[in-house]
Parts: structure tokens; sequence; C-alpha cells
């Protein structure tokens, strides 16, 4: 039997949640990002991997994360 996965998506009408496109078409998460950077980069904004932040952005990201567990 094949399994359907969370991190596979279709693109449904936003009233009644039915398929826009055929069966046979889905998208894997990293397709949705793609394609919504594309959208984004239009604005001169993208999502990116915090992986892929400068060093200092990582730190500050740490920094503020660890602050906010502790109050």
């Amino acid at each position: 039997m094949i399994k359907l996965y969370n991190t596979d998506y279709v693109i449904v009408d936003s009233k009644t949640k039915k398929p826009m496109e055929g069966y046979e078409i889905m998208y894997h998460y990293t397709s949705v990002i793609d394609n919504l950077n594309e959208k984004l980069m239009e604005d001169g904004v993208e999502y990116i991997s915090m992986s892929e932040l400068s060093k200092d952005d990582k730190k500050k990201y740490r920094e503020t994360i660890n602050e906010m567990e502790i109050t």
C-alpha cells in the first residue's frame, strides 16, 4: 500500500480543500519552500536554513533563544 507523508503537499482550493491539480501531482516540502522563495524574492526576502546564517547571526539566535528559555 502507498503511504502518504506529512512532508508532501498538494495545492488545494482554500474553501473546498479539493486538489487543484491532478492526483499525480504532489510536492515535497522543500519544493513548497522553493516556490514560496521565488515569490518572496520579488520583494527582496527569502527563507533560508538557519545553518546557512553567518556565525554572528547564529550566535544571536542562540543567545535570544537561551534568554527566552530562562524567563
